[in-house]
């Protein structure tokens, strides 16, 4: 098989699970005769470098070549990166049978929106998504504010994988378990399936050190490191006279206190490593980590919540003895007692118990269950079992046939029914354009919509009561040129102005757009085959490029909630519908009387089941003009319209108030930003382009020098 696997972390720039896993995986397919590339991201390349590993190829891609890095995040532009990594390497080298990618940071987001909405290129491909490490998860037990963007936001890409993967794969049961109730996952086959880890031949029996006692992970909150620290306090109060040492570190930040953990530790237990009973060793290589562990009497792994630690079957191969919690996958692995040690942090005194246990056991003891600790590894892990039965997963999700009509959303609502009878014209668009004195504008307008590829079109243009001979012949003049249908009317607004466009209508379809704006000419074929392909879908929209008085693009997401109680994720004002949902679900409120009328008729629709994607690509043309409404928008106009949305959607609103509650205290009122996908802490009228964030993101996460300084500017505030 011809198999590529997408990763943010590979050796040697990135030690860790995710990586050790890829660097296995990458080993053990090509090893069997697969065709193997690995796709990874790498900000020291220009391009893309393809290098030759053993048996398998990696391509190394810089995400900043991306023109996306001016206005997406760091981990959502590298989502986008890795899908055109992967457009640019098939149109090269021809499909692979299949793509796996980790669910973590999300980097498969771009890759299954293009593959479900239809995109040529993507919609045939294969998409194997391995669970490692949902930020989602994890960041909440790590203590991080997750609904800070755009940690909140890269939970909702990982949400998204889940749920459009072709086939799930979890080395644990432990990880499907905690992630129910966090994203839907009781309508999904999720297999499970051991990591694969390579062991040597033999079983070579270590010496053991008396009481050498090690903590070997990350230092952060869910590898259990505070509470080891605290039962080993309780411990030396009681007497117990062994050490700790604490192998692991790195730049791990404590959020909580705003310093990393390794300087909260030493903060807390000054006296304990003063006078030896704590020592820290901080991040070694993994070259250095046979020479450190080799001799430990214990190695402690005491998450808190984890997936399947690779620390647990790297030292069990090496016939460790380890005692770990029962609060992850490796108690799926470790049989108490017999290879291995559990305890349990919900009763802290079973650590006490099995600490002082294995301390008492005989050599011989020791012996034996380090031998079987290899065992189970070699057995489990080694790349003969796990190969075999990935490859009967591969194999049935590559002769799968099956095409679903339904879009993946990651929280659908409950769709209310249509009616019955339907007379509108088969697959005709019906465009309408509400027009108020643009003349000078519409004519552009009309000429992008005639251009489209989509040729089945219907132009509506609905006068709102121009003034002034000019305005009115202009649009006169037009609709017989073109044969355009013109709708005049006493002006009434924009809201109602929409809305008597629609139902005189007679189109399958419906747009709507601005007198002053344009459309690129794919549009309206790339949303309607996207509206006939999933039959859950109602509206369609895409990203806008701005135009004439500014340049830039404006990224829009799939709306749904709770993020969309807050803020509006998307074009509202020209979008492609099934336009029987729009008239039941969608039609303009005439009481927004300053704006945003198209916002809550997303929120309406979404409400009452009719859900909407996004495009990922400037589709749209908005034109940014000075007497435009946009520009008379004042912040209490926006107020008393958010006032108005939220209590005609109280019921809405209700459901999910405890998230909106938690997303409004960690960003601040939604009128503030407009992109979900980078941090708001350079404040709402920034200087800073979110490229140039990104790029000092970047420089001062692999700078520990600045890093400490950023740090301590932060709490600053």
């Amino acid at each position: 098989m011809k198999i590529w696997l997408l990763t943010s972390e590979f050796p040697p720039d990135f030690g860790g699970g995710i990586s050790t896993y890829c660097l296995e995986t990458a080993q053990m397919l090509s090893f069997y005769g697969h065709n193997v590339t690995v796709i990874t991201q790498d900000f020291q390349v220009t391009d893309i470098k393809s290098i030759n590993q053993d048996n398998y190829t990696i391509f190394r891609f810089n995400p900043s070549k991306y023109y996306t890095s001016s206005f997406l995040g760091y981990e959502t532009n590298l989502s986008y990166a890795f899908a055109q990594v992967v457009k640019e390497l098939i149109e090269k080298e021809g499909k692979p049978d299949l793509i796996e990618s980790q669910e973590y940071m999300g980097i498969a987001y771009y890759l299954l929106q293009y593959k479900w909405l239809g995109y040529p290129i993507f919609e045939d491909l294969k998409v194997l998504v391995t669970l490692h490490a949902p930020s989602f998860l994890y960041l909440e037990y790590n203590k991080v504010p997750n609904y800070q963007l755009p940690y909140y936001w890269i939970g909702e890409m990982e949400r998204f994988c889940i749920r459009s993967a072709d086939m799930l794969i979890s080395p644990s049961q432990y990880l499907v378990n905690e992630l129910n109730g966090r994203v839907k996952v009781n309508d999904l086959t999720i297999h499970i399936l051991k990591n694969p880890y390579k062991t040597e031949e033999n079983y070579v029996a270590n010496p053991i050190k008396n009481k050498e006692l090690v903590f070997f992970g990350k230092l952060i909150p869910q590898k259990g490191c505070l509470e080891l620290i605290s039962y080993f306090r309780q411990l030396w109060k009681e007497g117990f006279d062994a050490s700790l040492t604490m192998i692991g570190g790195g730049d791990h930040l404590y959020h909580p206190e705003g310093i990393d953990m390794i300087d909260y530790i030493k903060k807390i237990c000054a006296e304990e490593i003063k006078n030896g009973k704590l020592i820290l060793l901080g991040s070694i290589r993994p070259a250095l980590l046979h020479q450190y562990v080799s001799d430990a009497h214990i190695i402690i792994i005491p998450s808190i919540v984890d997936n399947l630690p690779y620390t647990v079957p790297e030292v069990m191969s090496l016939g460790k003895i380890v005692l770990a919690s029962i609060q992850g996958g490796q108690s799926e692995i470790i049989e108490n007692g017999v290879d291995g040690f559990l305890f349990d942090h919900s009763d802290p005194s079973t650590f006490k118990t099995q600490l002082k246990h294995i301390l008492s056991l005989p050599e011989k003891t020791l012996k034996d269950i380090s031998q079987k600790a290899f065992n189970k590894v070699k057995n489990d892990f080694g790349y003969d079992t796990v190969y075999n039965e990935k490859l009967t997963l591969l194999k049935s999700l590559v002769e799968d046939t099956a095409v679903s009509s339904q879009f993946p959303f990651i929280r659908p609502q409950v769709q209310i029914k249509l009616p019955d009878t339907v007379v509108d014209k088969q697959d005709l668009l019906s465009v309408v354009i509400p027009y108020f004195n643009m003349g000078v504008y519409i004519e552009e307008c009309i000429k992008s919509i005639l251009a489209s590829t989509y040729k089945n079109i219907e132009i509506i243009i609905v006068n709102d009561g121009s003034e002034g001979n000019e305005n009115i012949e202009i649009i006169k003049k037009l609709a017989l040129t073109y044969n355009i249908r013109l709708l005049n009317k006493a002006n009434e607004g924009l809201s109602l102005t929409r809305n008597a466009g629609a139902k005189v209508a007679t189109g399958q379809y419906l747009a709507f757009l601005d007198p002053d704006d344009t459309i690129e000419s794919t549009y309206y074929e790339k949303a309607i085959r996207v509206l006939k392909q999933h039959t859950n879908v109602f509206f369609v929209g895409c990203w806008a490029r701005y135009f004439d008085g500014s340049q830039g693009y404006w990224p829009a997401f799939t709306p749904e909630p709770p993020y969309l109680l807050i803020h509006n994720m998307l074009n509202t004002s020209a979008l492609i519908y099934k336009r029987q949902s729009f008239l039941e679900a969608g039609l303009n409120d005439f009481n927004m009387v300053f704006g945003m009328e198209d916002y809550e008729s997303v929120i309406s629709m979404v409400e009452k089941g009719f859900m909407g994607v996004v495009l990922p690509e400037p589709l749209w043309n908005y034109r940014i003009r000075k007497d435009s409404m946009a520009r008379a928008f004042t912040k209490n106009k926006q107020l008393y319209l958010y006032k108005l949305i939220a209590e005609k959607h109280k019921a809405f609103y209700s459901t999910f108030g405890a998230e909106i509650a938690n997303l409004l205290n960690a960003n601040g009122p939604g009128y503030k930003y407009d992109n979900p996908t980078y941090f708001h802490h350079f404040g709402e009228n920034s200087y800073f382009s979110t490229g140039l964030k990104n790029a000092i993101f970047m420089k001062i996460k692999s700078n520990k020098i600045l890093r400490k300084i950023a740090i301590k500017v932060k709490k600053s505030f």
